[in-house]
């Protein structure tokens, strides 16, 4: 072949490339708004390369479409820059920096339309662009990451339709501290979906109500929810509520998530769902999980444990009707961090441990059996649990640590079951249906207390037999100033040898002489069967200038009552 040719060939084939695949400023004044055009850009080459930077300044034209896919290393918006909307209609691959927006004014990317996608790769970031996602007719659309891209600082609206829209997280990459928003269509809603090992980051994640179509987030693989903020809107007539969902081996990390109530009568809430898919245990970890009331006669919020999951450190806080339901989860139940609110908790045949992240918190809504008997209830660690409702769960209560209160006034702060206090205390004002037992005979110690954490003295109810074990101890509060105490009241009595009677005086008052405090009321026509160690039938002790002197046949002949004596 003649040399110059070969020459000649060669540098035109070059230039050919040049003109298709090379970085490029956007023109002031483009021929139209087609990226693929080499000749609205300067140099008139159109940037379509892994290493390319496509970037843009002033311009009349502010509309641009990929009419082919297309791959840069980043998109960068220059100061002073012009606002612009990028629609992918054909694919979008940024595989460098991304987008880094230093115009001081709002980017927009639109995916409507298969073939339509934009994808961050590597380490590419989405910036501070406003991304909207669907609805398609013939193909699922939305923005993806890879990698470990990150959605960073970046505002995505998907939207539900024939398809939905949706951002996906692959690989390892992070949500940032991005906003999303899931719009629910008609058939279909708009997702948020985390992949692999990907991670939510500190971004709120909303799905709006009011739609046929269910929106949500879904959490699959080993991803996790990170130090995110979700929340799931509840349905409108004829509508779903919007759904946060966690299988396989996924957290939620220490997230926020929350289930909004229906906004409509009979309407349903959001949902909050772990469960198992692939043999996983998705677990809740450290998050707070909020299940909200319905408004206008709608359903509240529900939140969801099935077959393997595990609640772990999790905060639960159900509002008035809401419901917590661990019935489909396996035998023999499972653990949270904490119960709070006014909801319902239906147990099944399970028991709920809870208590693992050191919280006090009050249940004022009802824990329940649910569709199968049994359930049972466990307060472990070192906060406090008060239950100040009528409970109906069949299956006892046990407390290993820690404090259990209950404050209801009428049926049982326990259900209907046994309670047994292997170690902490048991404490409150309430009514308890079931035989108690205080201590194991043979444990760390273990308390009855019915003023525990309070400042005022308090009457405990027990409708059955009351069993003080060798390690255990009746924590008695006296206040001075007012002549008041502590009393408890139980259908028979039983105190074995070892247990002890710890007297605690409230001020420095002198009480009148004569003056009577029933300790135990035994509503049993049985005797109280045994003695405190430190307290034998008869005996006197002396507490700042107040001597007591105690009877087992005090009151109406079998209670435990304390005189003022000189």
């Amino acid at each position: 072949m003649n040399t110059n040719l070969t020459i000649f060939l060669t540098l035109t084939f070059s230039f050919i490339l040049d003109a298709y695949a090379d970085s490029a400023t956007w023109n002031l004044n483009p021929t139209s708004g087609d990226w693929n055009t080499a000749a609205n850009w300067t140099p008139p080459t159109v940037p379509d390369g892994s290493t390319d930077v496509a970037t843009f300044d002033l311009s009349n034209t502010t509309g641009v479409s990929l009419s082919a896919t297309t791959r840069v290393d980043s998109i960068i918006f220059n100061p002073g820059a012009s606002s612009y909307t990028i629609v992918a209609a054909f694919e979008l691959n940024l595989d460098g920096l991304g987008i880094i927006n230093n115009a001081g004014v709002t980017q927009f990317f639109v995916v409507l339309q298969t073939p339509g996608n934009i994808n961050f790769q590597n380490s590419a970031t989405a910036g501070d662009a406003h991304f909207r996602t669907g609805p398609s007719r013939n193909q699922i659309t939305g923005v993806a990451f890879y990698d470990t891209a990150s959605a960073a600082n970046a505002t995505f609206v998907n939207r539900g339709g024939d398809l939905p829209g949706t951002t996906l997280f692959f690989d390892s990459s992070t949500a940032g501290d991005a906003m999303i928003t899931n719009h629910p269509g008609n058939p279909n809603g708009a997702f948020t979906i985390f992949l692999n090992n990907s991670n939510a980051g500190t971004a709120t994640i909303v799905s709006e109500g009011e739609g046929p179509g269910n929106s949500g987030v879904q959490f699959r693989g080993h991803s996790s929810a990170d130090q995110s903020t979700i929340i799931g809107g509840g349905g409108g007539v004829g509508q779903a509520g919007q759904i946060a969902t966690f299988t396989d081996y996924t957290t939620a990390g220490s997230a926020t998530i929350i289930a909004n109530g229906g906004t409509q009568s009979g309407a349903p809430g959001g949902l909050i769902i772990f469960y198992s898919f692939l043999g996983g245990a998705a677990t809740a970890e450290n998050s707070t999980l909020i299940a909200n009331s319905g408004s206008n006669g709608g359903l509240g919020g529900m939140i969801s444990f099935s077959e393997g999951t595990r609640g772990d450190n999790a905060r639960v806080e159900l509002s008035d009707g809401t419901v917590l339901s661990i019935e489909s989860h396996n035998a023999p139940g499972m653990s949270l961090g904490s119960i709070e609110g006014a909801g319902h908790v239906t147990l099944g045949a399970n028991n709920l441990t809870t208590g693992n992240n050191n919280l006090n918190t009050t249940f004022s809504g009802v824990i329940e059996d649910g569709t199968s008997p049994g359930g049972s209830l466990t307060k472990v660690r070192e906060g406090e649990l008060a239950l100040s409702a009528a409970n109906t769960y069949t299956g006892g209560t046990t407390v290993t640590a820690g404090a259990l209160k209950v404050g209801n006034t009428s049926g049982s702060g326990t259900g209907t079951g046994a309670v047994q206090i292997s170690a902490g205390t048991l404490g409150g004002s309430g009514v308890i249906a079931g035989v108690t037992t205080v201590g194991t005979g043979s444990g760390a110690g273990s308390f009855l207390e019915p003023s525990t954490d309070a400042s005022r003295p308090a009457t405990l109810t027990i409708q059955s037999a009351l069993t003080f074990k060798a390690d255990g101890t009746y924590t008695y509060k006296l206040t001075t100033k007012r002549a008041r105490a502590d009393q408890v009241i139980a259908n028979g009595v039983t105190i074995e040898s070892g247990a002890q009677f710890s007297f605690v005086a409230v001020a420095n008052k002198r009480l009148t002489v004569g003056t009577v405090f029933t300790a135990i009321s035994n509503t049993s026509a049985n005797p109280i069967a045994g003695t405190f160690a430190n307290l034998p039938d008869g005996s006197t002790f002396t507490v700042d200038p107040n001597t007591f002197q105690a009877s087992y046949e005090g009151g109406d002949g079998n209670d435990l009552t304390l005189t003022v004596v000189p």
